[in-house]
């Protein structure tokens, strides 16, 4: 009997995992001898809405630069914070103190005696009165991919960072991760510019022979002035001078924010942020340590210099800002639903999980199916965005907590759709069994605890309105609770899934994020409520008044199980 019973569940399952716009479960197909096991398909509508995605966790190594705007979703902009690199053991060689035949020292104290067109385009770093080197800086942004127009002219401005928030560095402010983050706490725009530069996506400076390279990245660089090398150069080859400076490197440049100010339909994704500090120093004999000379007596010069990176172990932050209006009318269509990235509008769907438990009644859940069908998208827009292809599914309670502890979708509380790794269309975000999540939602005794304390007075909640503003809200039944309450709601959210390098082809997931790159999809569904009509005949409420049902549902496909003489 229980063979039969785990045959019926295993069957269920392999119906709902066949094809993504299954309708039916074909229990049919089971044998009639089968009399004493029930198996039942239930279908439950569900509602949807587009709701505020808030300020997102976004620690990423990844930053985000530029502007675009979209005819749907209005104006999105990003800029980033960084942290670079200093490796351990990293040292500047020592000021020159000896005299040019002893072999002591590497500097330069003095560039009387230097070859004349070395160095010029450098600037002389002087302690007080006294030359200890000859510097130049270079910030480099590189980036293997953009969004947008690749000829639009744009602008950006790079700042160095405040050493301390208070008694706190940036990177240590717990918000600061977040896409809400206020770079104006971090720098003054007023002394803090290390430098602007103007480009398009594509370097048309650069000849297409080079472009074309395989090992051509693009990149923008930064040269900072004078003023600015002498301060930030002075610093470093004092404080590293034959000494690790991987301990005094914070200190002296926290990080650097990036900024878009000016051009409006391109998007940067830079994938590495790198600070090349190069120098002048004497050449050496590599055998006696002294000091080599020209055939003209002159001190022999060499280039030399040291690189800070952004890399996986430091910190990077972004800030993304969306037009509050155009988020806001989208949000309020009824018609359907909006999945916009990044930290734009999700979709939270209320599952009818008090329902479900009330229809069951001591049945077997054996498989819940949750289709969410896609609308076209219209390809008059120029440069269209893309319909996002990982997307998933969490219950609403956990979703700020996944990002932030790094998880991973279990089955339990989050449910993955992944269909980065297929290059073909899909028409759907198919859950093809979310009987676990369901489950969860059952037994993590919330709803009871809420029962319980409703027999004392209300409860207030905190809840996000339609603004998208986190209010208080009483409520005074359980009804209300579960409409307002996070219990029944999950949300669905787009994602950058990383899988491991393995060639195996069962690559296996390693890392869930948000995805931050500008992508949307509009989702059968909404809050709009119409008069049911039965038969072409309109409903109404035994007193008097209109029956109002989903205009556009999603429907929740139940097979469940329970033994027992079937009904004739």
């Amino acid at each position: 009997m229980k063979a039969k019973y785990a045959l019926i569940a295993l069957l269920a399952i392999t119906f709902f995992g066949c094809d993504d716009n299954t309708a039916g479960l074909g229990l049919g197909m089971f044998p009639d001898s089968d009399r004493d096991i029930n198996g039942k398909l239930r279908t439950f509508y569900v509602k949807t809405e587009s709701v505020h995605a808030g300020k997102i966790y976004a620690m990423s190594n990844i930053g985000y630069v530029g502007k675009f705007t979209d005819e749907t979703f209005g104006t999105y902009e990003a800029g980033f914070l960084a942290e670079l690199n200093c490796p351990k053991g990293m040292t500047f060689p020592n000021a020159f103190s000896g005299n040019t035949e002893s072999g002591t020292g590497q500097m330069m104290t003095s560039f009387d005696n230097v070859e004349d067109g070395v160095g010029k385009t450098y600037t002389i770093i002087k302690d007080g009165t006294t030359p200890i080197g000859n510097c130049q800086i270079n910030i480099y942004l590189w980036y293997d991919s953009y969004f947008g127009d690749s000829l639009t002219a744009c602008r950006l401005s790079m700042y160095e960072l405040d050493q301390t928030l208070g008694d706190q560095y940036w990177y240590e402010d717990p918000y600061a991760y977040y896409t809400n983050i206020d770079p104006t706490k971090y720098y003054d725009k007023t002394t803090s510019l290390l430098g602007s530069k103007s480009y398009t996506a594509v370097d048309l400076s650069i000849s297409d022979s080079i472009r074309n390279l395989s090992t051509y990245t693009p990149y923008i660089k930064i040269t900072l002035d004078q003023a600015k090398t002498q301060d930030l150069g002075l610093q470093l080859l004092k404080d590293g001078r034959s000494q690790d400076l991987y301990s005094k490197f914070k200190g002296i440049f926290p990080g650097l924010y990036v900024k878009s100010d000016y051009g409006d339909g391109t998007i940067l994704y830079i994938n590495a942020v790198q600070m090349d500090v190069a120098f002048l120093e004497h050449a050496r004999d590599s055998i006696t340590g002294g000091l080599l000379h020209t055939s003209t007596g002159k001190d022999s010069v060499v280039y030399n210099g040291r690189s800070f990176t952004s890399t996986r172990e430091v910190v990077q932050a972004n800030r993304l800002e969306n037009d509050s209006i155009a988020i806001q009318e989208c949000i309020d269509k009824s018609e359907w639903t909006y999945l916009k990235s990044p930290a734009g509008i999700f979709t939270q769907v209320t599952l009818p999980v008090s329902e479900i438990a009330d229809k069951l009644q001591g049945d077997t859940l054996n498989a819940v199916k949750l289709g969410i069908p896609i609308y076209n998208q219209t390809s008059d827009k120029k440069f269209g965005m893309s319909v996002p292809r990982s997307v998933l599914l969490i219950r609403k309670k956990y979703k700020d907590t996944f990002f932030k502890d790094n998880k991973l979708s279990d089955g339990i509380t989050s449910v993955l759709f992944d269909y980065s790794s297929y290059t073909s269309s899909f028409t759907e975000y198919t859950y093809n069994n979310i009987t676990q999540l369901i489950n969860d939602c059952l037994a993590d005794g919330e709803r009871e605890a809420a029962e319980k304390e409703l027999l004392k007075g209300p409860i207030t909640l905190k809840i996000t309105d339609s603004k998208g503003q986190i209010v208080d809200k009483e409520v005074y039944d359980i009804t209300e609770w579960e409409k307002y309450s996070d219990w029944n709601k999950v949300v669905l959210i787009p994602v950058l899934v990383t899988k491991d390098s393995s060639s195996n082809s069962s690559s296996q997931v390693i890392s869930i994020q948000h995805d931050l790159k500008p992508s949307y999809a509009r989702l059968k569904g909404g809050p709009k409520m119409t008069q049911e009509e039965i038969n072409g005949e309109l409903q109404y409420n035994q007193d008097g008044t209109p029956k109002m049902v989903l205009k556009n549902p999603l429907k929740l496909e139940v097979v469940s199980t329970n033994f027992g003489p079937r009904a004739k």
